[in-house]
């Protein structure tokens, strides 16, 4: 077997589609768990401000978005439930984005979030997560 028959095969292997899936999960919900965990922290502040798009209240929508970012989090950490925890994520990323009407810059980040957890609901949890355990998905 030649270098570039090895470096193929050393490349296409199943593993790295899973470890990366693995790796774009855990990064992604640590990342928007430190989201929903600053603004607990920052509730009194956030409660009244905070944007309401679906005319539930200031109060509820911010309720509901921390329930969101951090239980959704916790869900694509452990790998359970990845496919309907992403798309709640994308969903809640998606109001982030266009609801709000700042500038594209300032909207960046939540549509970047947007676009991995789309991805993330469309590969599912793959082989490293509780998902396949209890599913067998």
């Amino acid at each position: 077997m030649n270098v570039k028959q090895r470096i193929n095969k050393f490349l296409s292997t199943e593993r790295w589609k899973d470890s990366a899936v693995f790796f774009l999960r855990i990064f992604a919900g640590v990342m928007m768990l430190t989201h929903g965990i600053w603004k607990i922290n920052n509730y009194e502040m956030l409660f009244t401000s905070f944007p309401d798009p679906l005319g539930i209240g200031s109060n509820a929508s911010l309720i509901l978005t921390i329930g969101l970012e951090t239980v959704c989090s916790v869900l694509l950490i452990i790998g359970l439930f990845v496919r309907p925890a992403a798309i709640l994520l994308a969903m809640t990323m998606c109001v982030a984005t266009f609801v709000n009407t700042g500038t594209f810059a300032e909207n960046e980040l939540s549509f970047m979030y947007m676009g991995i957890y789309v991805a993330i609901a469309i590969s599912g949890g793959m082989r490293y997560s509780l998902d396949r355990v209890f599913f067998k998905a």
